[in-house]
């Protein structure tokens, strides 16, 4: 189970990270958008860890 919860985890990090790269890069909108994907990634996370 506690592989489940890090591979969310890691996606989440790794949505900001990207987030952070695109807007150093200029390209805010798409940024904006990556960087909304983290609560997503951690609810679904915490939704299908929950069902195990």
């Amino acid at each position: 189970m506690e592989s489940g919860k890090s591979v969310y985890i890691a996606a989440t990090l790794a949505s900001i990270l990207i987030s952070l790269v695109l807007y150093f890069q200029g390209k805010r909108d798409t940024a904006i958008f990556v960087g909304l994907w983290a609560p997503t990634i951690l609810n679904l996370g915490q939704s299908l860890v929950d069902d195990e």
